[in-house]
């Protein structure tokens, strides 16, 4: 005859079900928590109370929907980033001065990045936990942080520690963080013209700098990274144009553009797997195509 074998009872303490319970929740809590929620550009506004001897005015809020109604005709330029929010508040001292503070916020720090690159003619300072900070004395002050971009502009002269201690104040209550686009440290730093380099996306936000014909023949668009710097050496003037594209093929369809004649200007172009190199400009070919493959690396 064969015996069954007793059963038995296994106890679990309620201590050892807790324990049990908070092994397989707390990665799960852990990473709901993993990231601060990104803040409201509004909530880095000083009120009157931090803004000592200024008045503030209401504050302003635009989106994609109502940006143009703050800027009509430019607020493209804005959108060929990751554009999400722009905060605005105006404040006035006893004096009569006035003093228009606007944060941007973008889906990425390298937008806001590119929002404040480029910008030449203005002295680099240190601004609280700034990323990076350009003044032109008395009248404007810019900054980036994370993923906002913030300009102060004053309408009537002040003084660059007015500038400087707004800055601050706004600096403080924003996240840290913030890193230059890998694609920037690929301009070549000899000859470069200061301040020169631009980080952008579309066509449309370096026209100012480098025409590009205006019909967006290099297929440029939110998924390609593009870096812009101008080059003096001697009397010659040189434009480098670097794209990231997705893959090698798109860039190949855009050297072949380039080869075909179609901008003005062109004096080398080339390809490295996804990265495109041109530059335009009145050096010699051979300047040009030695800083184009000097730039892509080949």
């Amino acid at each position: 005859m064969v015996r069954s074998r007793p059963s038995r009872t296994i106890r679990v303490s309620s201590r050892s079900v807790d324990l049990v319970a908070i092994a397989v929740l707390l990665p799960v809590l852990m990473s709901g928590c993993s990231k601060a929620p990104v803040p409201e550009p509004e909530s880095a506004l000083p009120d009157a109370a931090a803004m000592a001897g200024w008045t503030p005015g209401e504050i302003q809020t635009y989106d994609h929907q109502t940006l143009f109604d703050y800027m009509d005709g430019a607020s493209e330029y804005f959108f060929t980033y990751s554009f999400e929010k722009l905060a605005a508040r105006q404040y006035t001292n006893a004096a009569g001065a006035e003093l228009m503070v606007e944060i941007w916020r973008f889906g990425k720090s390298a937008d806001a990045y590119g929002l404040f690159s480029g910008r030449t003619g203005a002295t680099a300072i240190s601004v609280g936990h700034a990323s990076g900070a350009l003044l032109e004395s008395g009248s404007r002050l810019y900054f980036w942080q994370d993923r906002f971009y913030v300009v102060l502009t004053a309408t009537t002269t002040l003084s660059d520690s007015d500038l400087e201690t707004a800055a601050g104040l706004i600096s403080n209550r924003l996240p840290t963080g913030g890193t230059q686009p890998a694609l920037i440290g690929k301009l070549p730093a000899e000859n470069l013209v200061p301040d020169s380099g631009k980080f952008f996306h579309s066509e449309l936000a370096v026209q100012d700098q480098l025409w590009l014909g205006g019909e967006n023949l290099l297929g440029l668009g939110q998924d390609t990274d593009a870096v812009y710097g101008l080059y003096q050496a001697g009397a010659n003037q040189m434009q480098l144009l670097l794209v990231q594209y997705p893959d090698a093929k798109r860039a190949a369809a855009g050297l072949e553009v380039l080869k075909g004649g179609g901008l003005e200007g062109l004096l080398a172009s080339d390809t490295n797997g996804s990265l495109l190199g041109a530059v335009f400009g009145d050096a010699s070919a051979a300047e040009a195509t030695a800083l184009v493959s000097k730039a892509i690396g080949k």
